[in-house]
């Protein structure tokens, strides 16, 4: 898989995998802390524990990054102990 790049995050937006047609979820970035491993195109890795995480930038090549929203869904066979139930759309 090919790195993808932008100019800015209104062009990476443009160009970012948004999983239509496929299961997937979205992080609705609220402003809140994250903590998240990174792992740059250069090899390094890193964690991060920050607010308004919307971009990382390694600490090892100067790479900047704008994090994707979009998250993978895997469907699973067998249902685990602890799992979110989403509510019915009629319910908003």
């Amino acid at each position: 898989m090919d790195n993808k790049k932008a100019k800015d995050s209104e062009a990476a937006r443009k160009i970012q995998e948004t999983y239509e047609g496929k299961p997937h979820g979205w992080v609705q970035w609220k402003g809140t802390d994250v903590c998240m491993d990174v792992y740059c195109k250069c090899g390094e890795h890193s964690h991060v524990d920050a607010d308004f995480a919307y971009h990382v930038k390694c600490p090892s090549c100067g790479t900047v990054y704008m994090c994707n929203a979009h998250i993978e869904m895997i469907e699973l066979e067998e249902e685990p102990d602890h799992c979110v139930v989403t509510p019915e759309l009629d319910e908003y």
